[in-house]
Formats: structure tokens, sequence, C-alpha cells
């Protein structure tokens, strides 16, 4: 077995069908290599570490430098796990194990106190996580409505990204006071955008909150909803519910508060999903609770 950095490899086309067999990605070198111009948690380290039998790509880890906000206040970058895959008929081999070894070195020496990643119970890795030291930290609780009315959902056009300064106005003064994934600066933002994740067809921008969604043929997605008052957050899921047609969704919903006004609007809340954010201490001394608390903030712009 050979581990090698993502920025090392030779040639790349065995990732195709490694992460293609994985999660559908239909992995074409030219648009990864955007990925990593574009997204700062990735640009300026080694992406990921991939184990070769041969010359042959077998298995994958990729690796993100993440930053946050801790208990005190303080900006701490952790490491970001994303992407693990092997091949079918290279599984139970571990290859995974090594890579996992190779990605805690690598932030350890980047001076992380903390490795996370976003995975779920139900799957096989799960158990591998559990053993290499990864615990459950927090549960993503979800909100469902049916929309009865049959009324067309409204089209917009272009695509065209928002106000970035007043989205993270707004951002920022939301997460005062708040620990986990909650530090943000334009160029995140503008990642968003190039990403089309960010674009005015699937964001409401009001005076005091806006909130970003996705629509599908069938349900709209709402991924991040931050408002500064109630009114203003009813004002937001209301006019997403005027944009739809179906079901609306929204998942990782980590403000209680806002969980509540979901669920007096008449949506369904799951508490618990099947996903299930996990955190490994790679200094003996590090406790998440007391470094991040009992609330870790986070929505799903922040997934990676």
């Amino acid at each position: 077995m050979e581990i090698i950095a993502y920025r090392d490899l030779k040639s790349r086309k065995g990732l195709l069908p490694l992460l293609e067999q994985a999660f559908g990605w239909a992995f074409n070198e030219r648009e990864f290599e955007r990925f990593v111009r574009i997204d700062p948690r990735v640009k300026n380290g080694s992406v990921g570490f991939c184990a070769l039998e041969d010359g042959k790509a077998v298995s994958y880890v990729g690796v993100m430098d993440l930053a946050t906000r801790t208990l005190s206040g303080t900006t701490e970058c952790a490491g970001g796990v994303y992407g693990v895959a092997t091949l079918p008929g290279y599984t139970r081999r571990g290859y995974s194990t090594a890579l996992f070894h190779a990605a805690h070195r690598y932030f350890s020496e980047k001076g992380h106190r903390f490795s996370f990643l976003n995975t779920s119970p139900v799957l096989v890795a799960y158990s591998l996580y559990r053993k290499l030291g990864y615990s459950d930290i927090v549960y993503y609780p979800s909100a469902y409505k049916v929309l009865t009315s049959k009324a067309a959902a409204s089209r917009e056009k272009g695509g065209a990204k928002p106000d970035l300064d007043r989205v993270l106005a707004i951002y920022d003064t939301y997460v005062k006071g708040k620990a986990g994934f909650v530090v943000r600066d334009r160029s995140y933002l503008e990642m968003l955008a190039k990403d089309k994740r960010l674009v005015s067809k699937g964001t409401v921008l009001g005076e005091k909150g806006y909130v970003v969604f996705r629509k599908e043929p069938h349900s709209t997605r709402i991924q991040e909803l931050i408002a500064l008052n109630r009114d203003e957050a009813e004002g937001l899921i209301e006019a997403v519910e005027e944009k739809t047609r179906g079901v609306v969704v929204a998942r990782d919903v980590l403000d209680e508060t806002l969980l509540r006004i979901y669920e007096s609007k008449g949506y369904t809340i799951l508490n618990e999903g099947h996903s299930v954010f996990m955190a490994k201490p790679l200094e003996t001394e590090a406790s998440f609770e007391q470094v991040y608390g009992k609330e870790f903030f986070q929505t799903q712009l922040d997934h990676f």
C-alpha cells in the first residue's frame, strides 16, 4: 500500500470510479480542481489522501481546514474529513484506517485539536469511526411541511449572487456569542455563490434576516434561515412557501427558537435524523465540551 496526498498524484483518473461508486460523484478533475481553487477550506491544504495498490487508486479520505469559534470567542481551526471511499473488492483491508491515521497526523501537524466529520449511524463506516475515536456530538433536527395549496409556484429568473455584504452583516449579528462553524468572511460567501449554493433566485433577503433555499421537482429545501427576530423568521418561511409547490424541508435546524417557529406554522418536527456530526480529540487533554460547550452551531451551508 502506498499513501499519497491528492496534490502529489500524477494521475487522478482512478478517482472517477472510486468516488462515483461511493457517492455518485462523476469525478471530473477539471471540476474538482475548480472546487479546490474556490473553497477556502481546502485550497491551502493537501485536499485529501489516497491509497494506491500497484498504482491504482483504491481508497480516499478528503481533508479540510475548518474555521471554528470556541466558547471563549477565539477562532480556532479544526480538521474536517470528507469523501471517505473505498473501491468494492478492497474493503476491510485497512485502507481507510491507514488513510485516517494519515489525516490525523496531517491535522496534528497543523496544530488542530479536533477532527470532525458528518456521517450516519446506519452506515457500515460508522463503527469504524467509533473505533478510531470519534464520538457523536450533534444530531440534526428537521422540519417538514406538505403544502395544500394548488397554486403554481412563482418562477424566478437569473442566478446572480445576492448582496453578500448584507448577508454577512446579518449573519455576523445573529451568530454573535455562538460557538461552532460561525466564522465566515466574504470569500466564503463568494465560494457559495460560485458554487451556485447562494444565488438570487434561491435567496430571500429581508431587513433583519434572509433564507437560502433550493428548489427541486417536488420540494423546496431550506438550507439556511437566519433571522434576528420572530416576525422576520415567520415572514421568511412564508416567502419560501409562496415559491413552493409540494413539500418544504428544513434540515439541520440547530436553533431551538426557530424549530419551535416551524412547529407553530404546522411543520412536522423530527428531533433526530439519520445524520450525525462526530468529533475526535487529537490531543489527550482536549475536551470538546470544554472548548465548544454543549451547543455547536452550523447550518447546511456549512456541510463539508
